[in-house]
């Protein structure tokens, strides 16, 4: 086999590879096209506000490596973050900005890792809460998000009891990958 047949031969593969990644995407894109939080307006004074912070993946509850493309988070990406006692707002960059009205919020989490990101243990802060799906049913996701420091990650968690605090989480909540992470 000379050169030309085999560079031939690898581009037919990566060509493949990159064709059945974009029908996957695509395809995700359909079945989670109908995921949305309620849009709600937030109007009033935030508790806490988040710039430039790194979102990672939504995935649902106890799901850590299945991404879920809701729309406004299909992406990751840098994003701005604000908490009011009405919900919260997340605006990633190139996305369109969503809310997630305070009945809809389940609480907060850490984990080591999402779809796209594994790092230091709790290391990701994770937004719990449910989206509306076709119908009246909903869905159990959570959003990661990676602060700069341990400090912004507790002043997140702080501003979700904030405004929501007589609603306790009764999500599983799953802060490790894998079983080895608890040795």
């Amino acid at each position: 086999m000379n050169r030309i047949t085999f560079l031939l031969i690898w581009i037919a593969i990566a060509a493949a590879i990159f064709t059945f990644m974009a029908i996957a995407w695509r395809a995700r894109k359909r079945r989670d096209a109908s995921l949305s939080p309620a849009s709600i307006g937030l109007a009033d004074q935030p508790i806490a506000t988040f710039a430039h912070v790194s979102y990672v993946s939504t995935t649902p509850v106890g799901e850590p490596f299945v991404r879920v493309a809701v729309p406004g988070l299909s992406y990751k990406g840098w994003a701005d973050v604000a908490v009011h006692r009405e919900g919260v707002a997340i605006q990633v960059t190139g996305e369109p900005r969503i809310e997630i009205s305070a009945d809809r919020v389940r609480g907060t989490d850490t984990a080591r890792g999402r779809i796209g990101k594994v790092v230091e243990r709790d290391g990701i802060s994770l937004l719990q809460w449910e989206a509306l799906q076709a119908g009246s049913d909903t869905r159990a996701l959570e959003s990661g998000f990676r602060f700069d420091t341990p400090a912004e990650q507790r002043r997140f968690a702080a501003a979700i009891s904030e405004m929501n605090p007589i609603h306790h989480t009764d999500l599983p909540t799953s802060t490790s990958i894998t079983q080895e992470d608890d040795a």
